[in-house]
């Protein structure tokens, strides 16, 4: 399975309390924060992290 990155969206959601959430179920990461700008910062640092574990995974599995 290939997926391209233009296939991959984000949700924000506005909760009842006033924070936010974004999603992304396509790669299964998500946040939370008490505002917009927290819950970006949130993101990213989730997606940064998730891409990472990604990446080593990837890269231990090549075998020579």
């Amino acid at each position: 399975m290939s997926v391209k990155i233009r296939d991959i969206k984000t949700r924000v959601i506005k909760e009842d309390d006033g924070s936010y959430s974004i999603t992304c179920s396509a790669l299964g990461v998500y946040s939370t924060g008490k505002n917009m700008q927290d819950a970006k910062k949130n993101f990213l640092k989730a997606l940064e992290l998730h891409l990472s574990v990604l990446r080593e995974k990837a890269t231990d599995a090549i075998v020579i």
